[in-house]
């Protein structure tokens, strides 16, 4: 996925939206609360991973931007 897509970025806050209302539906009728934690933590999971690889990419584009004395 190109990180500096917003197409993307729509997609997948709108399946992260989706995962976690479907987590809060779970959570409220109190059934498959292992299965609501494990999907909480893959969205955290998944959405930390690409905020460190934003960050990475940002930084290298930067010192690419350095002129080079």
């Amino acid at each position: 996925m190109e990180l500096r897509d917003p197409r993307g970025w729509v997609f997948y806050y709108l399946i992260c939206f989706v995962a976690l209302l479907w987590v809060g539906f779970l959570s409220a009728q109190g059934v498959m609360i292992f299965v609501s934690l494990f999907l909480t933590l893959i969205v955290l999971g998944f959405s930390a991973i690409l905020c460190v690889m934003l960050i990475l990419e940002l930084r290298g584009d930067q010192k690419d931007e350095k002129p080079h004395e």
